[in-house]
Protein backbone atom coordinates (compact mmCIF):
# COMPACT_ATOMS: atom_id res chain seq x y z
CA UNK A 1 0.00 0.00 0.00
CA UNK A 2 1.24 3.47 -1.25
CA UNK A 3 1.58 5.88 1.60
CA UNK A 4 -0.37 8.98 2.06
CA UNK A 5 2.86 11.44 0.15
CA UNK A 6 2.85 8.77 -2.83
CA UNK A 7 -0.43 8.80 -3.34
CA UNK A 8 -0.44 12.85 -3.58
CA UNK A 9 2.57 12.64 -5.52
CA UNK A 10 0.87 10.59 -7.97
CA UNK A 11 -2.73 12.65 -8.06
CA UNK A 12 -1.09 16.08 -8.05
CA UNK A 13 1.27 15.58 -10.36
CA UNK A 14 3.09 18.35 -12.19
CA UNK A 15 1.21 20.13 -9.30
CA UNK A 16 2.68 18.39 -6.29
CA UNK A 17 6.19 20.96 -6.56
CA UNK A 18 4.37 24.00 -5.50
CA UNK A 19 1.96 22.31 -2.95
CA UNK A 20 5.42 20.16 -1.58
CA UNK A 21 7.11 23.06 -1.15
CA UNK A 22 3.92 24.54 1.02
CA UNK A 23 3.70 21.71 3.06
CA UNK A 24 7.74 21.67 4.03
CA UNK A 25 7.29 25.26 5.02
CA UNK A 26 5.21 24.08 7.80
CA UNK A 27 8.22 22.20 9.52
CA UNK A 28 11.55 24.22 7.83
CA UNK A 29 12.64 27.30 6.43
CA UNK A 30 14.99 26.32 3.84
CA UNK A 31 15.72 29.70 2.66
CA UNK A 32 17.16 30.32 5.83
CA UNK A 33 19.25 26.66 5.91
CA UNK A 34 20.19 27.60 2.60
CA UNK A 35 21.79 31.18 3.86
CA UNK A 36 23.84 29.17 6.15
CA UNK A 37 25.01 26.98 3.58
CA UNK A 38 25.91 29.90 1.90
CA UNK A 39 28.13 31.58 4.27
CA UNK A 40 29.62 28.12 5.19
CA UNK A 41 30.73 26.85 1.75
CA UNK A 42 34.35 27.75 0.20
CA UNK A 43 34.74 29.89 -3.26
CA UNK A 44 34.69 27.32 -6.29
CA UNK A 45 33.56 24.18 -3.89
CA UNK A 46 33.00 21.07 -5.27
CA UNK A 47 29.77 19.58 -2.77
CA UNK A 48 28.54 16.06 -2.17
CA UNK A 49 25.03 16.17 -1.07
CA UNK A 50 24.11 13.06 0.52
CA UNK A 51 20.41 11.71 0.26
CA UNK A 52 19.18 15.34 -1.42
CA UNK A 53 15.86 13.45 -2.27
CA UNK A 54 13.79 16.04 -5.02
CA UNK A 55 16.63 19.10 -4.55
CA UNK A 56 14.98 21.32 -2.94
CA UNK A 57 17.65 23.01 -0.75
CA UNK A 58 20.31 22.29 -3.03
CA UNK A 59 18.02 24.48 -5.51
CA UNK A 60 18.04 27.49 -3.42
CA UNK A 61 21.90 26.79 -2.54
CA UNK A 62 22.85 27.05 -6.40
CA UNK A 63 20.45 30.30 -6.68
CA UNK A 64 22.49 32.01 -4.32
CA UNK A 65 26.20 30.14 -5.48
CA UNK A 66 26.72 30.09 -9.29
CA UNK A 67 30.24 29.32 -8.50
CA UNK A 68 29.29 25.66 -6.77
CA UNK A 69 29.39 22.18 -8.69
CA UNK A 70 27.15 19.49 -6.83
CA UNK A 71 27.24 15.94 -7.10
CA UNK A 72 23.88 14.56 -5.33
CA UNK A 73 23.74 10.68 -4.32
CA UNK A 74 20.29 9.09 -2.94
CA UNK A 75 19.42 5.84 -2.30
CA UNK A 76 16.19 6.97 -4.12
CA UNK A 77 15.34 6.20 -7.93
CA UNK A 78 14.36 9.27 -9.01
CA UNK A 79 15.93 12.04 -7.18
CA UNK A 80 16.39 15.99 -8.36
CA UNK A 81 12.92 16.17 -9.24
CA UNK A 82 12.45 20.27 -7.40
CA UNK A 83 15.68 21.07 -9.31
CA UNK A 84 15.17 24.22 -12.31
CA UNK A 85 16.20 23.03 -15.88
CA UNK A 86 19.23 25.72 -14.96
CA UNK A 87 20.25 24.38 -11.55
CA UNK A 88 19.88 20.60 -13.33
CA UNK A 89 22.76 21.37 -15.53
CA UNK A 90 25.02 22.19 -12.60
CA UNK A 91 24.35 19.03 -10.96
CA UNK A 92 25.07 15.27 -11.53
CA UNK A 93 22.38 13.09 -9.96
CA UNK A 94 23.10 9.66 -8.93
CA UNK A 95 20.23 8.09 -7.82
CA UNK A 96 19.97 4.20 -6.54
CA UNK A 97 23.60 5.46 -4.91
CA UNK A 98 24.84 4.63 -1.66
CA UNK A 99 27.74 7.13 -0.39
CA UNK A 100 30.07 3.92 -0.16
CA UNK A 101 29.96 3.49 -3.69
CA UNK A 102 30.55 7.49 -5.02
CA UNK A 103 34.06 8.42 -6.04
CA UNK A 104 35.90 11.34 -6.76
CA UNK A 105 37.17 14.65 -4.86
CA UNK A 106 34.63 16.92 -3.02
CA UNK A 107 35.57 19.90 -0.87
CA UNK A 108 32.17 19.34 1.51
CA UNK A 109 29.96 17.03 2.27
CA UNK A 110 26.41 18.31 3.03
CA UNK A 111 23.49 15.51 4.85
CA UNK A 112 20.26 17.62 5.10
CA UNK A 113 17.19 15.71 6.86
CA UNK A 114 18.83 12.44 6.13
CA UNK A 115 19.90 11.05 9.95
CA UNK A 116 16.79 10.67 11.30
CA UNK A 117 15.53 8.35 8.44
CA UNK A 118 18.52 6.08 9.37
CA UNK A 119 17.46 3.33 11.84
CA UNK A 120 18.86 3.99 14.85
CA UNK A 121 20.83 0.79 15.10
CA UNK A 122 22.43 1.41 11.86
CA UNK A 123 23.55 5.23 12.87
CA UNK A 124 27.06 4.22 13.85
CA UNK A 125 27.69 2.07 10.89
CA UNK A 126 26.45 5.00 8.89
CA UNK A 127 29.26 7.33 10.39
CA UNK A 128 31.69 4.99 10.35
CA UNK A 129 31.31 4.67 6.24
CA UNK A 130 31.13 8.47 6.16
CA UNK A 131 34.36 8.96 7.72
CA UNK A 132 35.90 6.20 5.95
CA UNK A 133 34.44 7.94 2.59
CA UNK A 134 35.37 11.45 3.65
CA UNK A 135 39.10 9.96 3.79
CA UNK A 136 38.59 8.84 0.07
CA UNK A 137 37.35 11.72 -1.54
CA UNK A 138 39.90 14.37 0.46
CA UNK A 139 37.14 15.82 2.20
CA UNK A 140 38.03 18.25 5.30
CA UNK A 141 34.36 19.60 5.82
CA UNK A 142 31.16 18.06 6.94
CA UNK A 143 27.63 19.58 7.39
CA UNK A 144 24.50 18.09 8.61
CA UNK A 145 20.97 19.59 9.08
CA UNK A 146 18.97 17.91 11.19
CA UNK A 147 15.81 18.38 13.76
CA UNK A 148 16.27 18.66 17.59
CA UNK A 149 13.66 16.85 19.38
CA UNK A 150 10.85 18.10 21.95
CA UNK A 151 9.15 21.19 20.28
CA UNK A 152 6.16 21.20 18.82
CA UNK A 153 7.19 21.95 15.46
CA UNK A 154 10.21 18.58 15.40
CA UNK A 155 7.44 16.50 16.92
CA UNK A 156 4.85 17.47 13.75
CA UNK A 157 7.47 17.21 11.49
CA UNK A 158 7.78 13.25 13.30
CA UNK A 159 4.36 12.70 12.59
CA UNK A 160 4.01 13.58 9.34
CA UNK A 161 7.03 11.72 8.47
CA UNK A 162 5.57 8.51 10.02
CA UNK A 163 1.74 8.89 8.71
CA UNK A 164 2.16 10.79 5.40
CA UNK A 165 5.58 10.00 4.14
CA UNK A 166 5.17 6.59 5.51
CA UNK A 167 8.15 5.98 6.91
CA UNK A 168 7.69 4.36 10.35
CA UNK A 169 11.59 4.03 11.27
CA UNK A 170 12.01 7.61 11.36
CA UNK A 171 13.31 8.68 15.27
CA UNK A 172 14.73 12.21 15.76
CA UNK A 173 18.40 12.88 15.70
CA UNK A 174 19.34 15.43 18.21
CA UNK A 175 22.74 17.70 18.48
CA UNK A 176 23.50 15.74 21.78
CA UNK A 177 23.75 12.20 19.49
CA UNK A 178 25.47 14.04 16.73
CA UNK A 179 28.01 15.29 19.24
CA UNK A 180 29.08 11.53 20.06
CA UNK A 181 29.02 10.42 16.68
CA UNK A 182 31.62 12.92 16.18
CA UNK A 183 33.92 12.38 19.09
CA UNK A 184 33.68 8.86 17.98
CA UNK A 185 33.96 8.94 13.86
CA UNK A 186 35.96 12.24 13.68
CA UNK A 187 38.19 12.62 16.66
CA UNK A 188 40.28 15.28 15.35
CA UNK A 189 37.75 17.60 13.63
CA UNK A 190 36.38 21.43 15.37
CA UNK A 191 32.69 21.53 15.78
CA UNK A 192 30.50 24.54 15.10
CA UNK A 193 27.03 24.29 15.66
CA UNK A 194 24.23 26.90 14.90
CA UNK A 195 19.82 26.72 14.99
CA UNK A 196 19.00 29.11 11.82
CA UNK A 197 15.12 27.93 11.80
CA UNK A 198 14.26 26.01 14.96
CA UNK A 199 13.98 23.47 15.97
CA UNK A 200 15.97 22.86 12.54
CA UNK A 201 19.98 23.00 13.33
CA UNK A 202 23.34 22.90 11.67
CA UNK A 203 26.50 21.08 12.58
CA UNK A 204 29.71 21.60 10.90
CA UNK A 205 33.10 19.49 11.29
CA UNK A 206 35.64 20.59 10.09
CA UNK A 207 38.95 19.36 10.11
Amino acid sequence: MLAPGQVARRVLGRHFEPVGKAYRRVFVNLDTIADFLDGELPNGAKILDIGGGDGALIERVLDRRPDLAVTMCDPAPVIGTFLSNANRARVELLPATDLTCVTGSYDVVTICDVIHHVPVDQRDAFFKSLAESCERWACRKIILKDVEPGAIRATLSLLADWYITGDRHVVLFSRSDFAAMARRHFPKAQRASAVPDWPNYCEVLSW
